[in-house]
């Protein structure tokens, strides 16, 4: 199964990049999520990101950062 992390901060902001698993997605771009502690909740799929999106995304930023901190020193 495809692991997914909760990436919004003003819905559940507790969980927010929590590690979580969609269950079910429904029509309307919703899915049923479900957490490591078992808590379950139906909402967006906007609201949720594959793991290796947010890992290249991470990445990509990391890249851009130190091009920026190289830029500047020269």
């Amino acid at each position: 199964m495809t692991k997914y992390i909760w990436r919004v901060k003003t819905r559940l902001p507790e969980r927010y990049l929590t590690p979580c698993k969609v269950l079910a997605r429904g029509k309307m771009n919703t899915c049923l999520v479900e957490f490591e502690d078992g808590y379950q909740v139906t909402t967006s799929r906007n609201y949720v990101m594959k793991w290796e999106t947010m890992q290249r995304k991470l990445a990509k930023r990391s890249l851009k950062k130190s091009d920026i901190s190289k830029n500047s020193n020269a």
